[in-house]
C-alpha cells in the first residue's frame, strides 16, 4: 500500500514565510554590499574591497534563482549557493577571531534556508 504525505496550507505557507525571511536577507546584504556599506567589514575578514560588488550582484541573482518558477535547479543551485556562502561567513568570522555572536546570524540564516528547503522539497514531491 501506497501512502502520499498530503501537506496543508499551513506547511506551504511555513514555507513561503521562511524562504522570504531568507531572500529578504540575502536582498538586503546584496544591496548592501553594492551600495559600499559592507566594504569595512569585508577587509576586517581579510576580503578585497572590491568583493563586495561580486558578492552583492550574487546575492541579488541568488534571489532571483529562487523565485523563478520554469527551473527547479537553478532553485536548487541558489538554494546550495546561499548554503555555501552563509558556511563560509561564519566560519571567517570564527577563523579572523570574531566573537562566535558575530557567526549567529549566518548560523541562523543558515537553519533558516535548511527548512525552507527541505520544505520546499517535501512540497515538490506532494
Amino acid at each position: 500500500m501506497t501512502t502520499t504525505a498530503s501537506f496543508s496550507p499551513v506547511t506551504k505557507m511555513v514555507q513561503l514565510v521562511l524562504q522570504g525571511l531568507v531572500a529578504f536577507v540575502f536582498l538586503a546584504a546584496g544591496v548592501l554590499n553594492l551600495a559600499g556599506m559592507m566594504t569595512e567589514e569585508m577587509v576586517h575578514l581579510g576580503y578585497p574591497s572590491h568583493f563586495t560588488t561580486i558578492i552583492g550582484v550574487a546575492y541579488i541573482i541568488g534571489v532571483i534563482c529562487i523565485y523563478q518558477p520554469r527551473f527547479a535547479f537553478l532553485q536548487d543551485w541558489a538554494f546550495g549557493a546561499m548554503a555555501a556562502t552563509l558556511v563560509g561567513a561564519a566560519g571567517t568570522h570564527i577563523l579572523v577571531g570574531d566573537p562566535v555572536s558575530s557567526a549567529a546570524p549566518a548560523i541562523v540564516t543558515l537553519v533558516v534556508l535548511v527548512v525552507a528547503y527541505a520544505l520546499r522539497g517535501r512540497l515538490r514531491e506532494d
